[in-house]
């Protein structure tokens, strides 16, 4: 009796553990809210930066658009390549980013970036909810 005792408390023990050090491990992809707790919040910005270029284009243009290309290296917005290139000019907390964003159904599109301090992947979508770019 007192072998299963002492078993039963071992197991009991162990399994209180397991149990809070999974939940001290739950996993969130940080998008909730349209941010994330992960980033910075300068990343978060040139991103939302990039969203309201975009859709500030997509606005002003009464024809619909496939493409629309984010690009450092221009001052106006101008078109090349058959498409609109608009200057985007994200921080130093930016590693990179995808310049072209493809659009669909007129409105719906993506700017995807590489975040400097984490190396992690992120989308926002034209509304600014923020995903991983991983998670998708």
């Amino acid at each position: 009796m007192k072998d299963t005792l002492t078993r039963f408390g071992l197991v009991t023990a162990l399994a209180a553990v397991g149990a809070f050090g999974l939940a001290g491990c739950g996993s969130s992809d940080g998008a909730e809210g349209g941010g994330s707790s992960e980033e910075s919040a300068e990343f978060v910005a040139d991103l939302q930066a990039g969203v309201d270029i975009v859709n500030e284009q997509i606005e002003a243009v009464d024809d619909p658009m496939d493409q629309i290309m984010l690009a450092s290296d221009v001052e106006d917005p101008t078109q090349k390549y058959g498409m609109w290139v608009m200057p985007y000019y994200p921080s130093d907390a930016t590693a990179e980013y995808i310049s072209t964003v493809q659009i669909e159904n007129g409105t719906d599109f993506q700017v995807t970036a590489t975040s400097a301090e984490t190396g992690a992947e992120w989308n926002m979508d034209q509304d600014g909810e923020m995903t991983a770019a991983d998670a998708e």
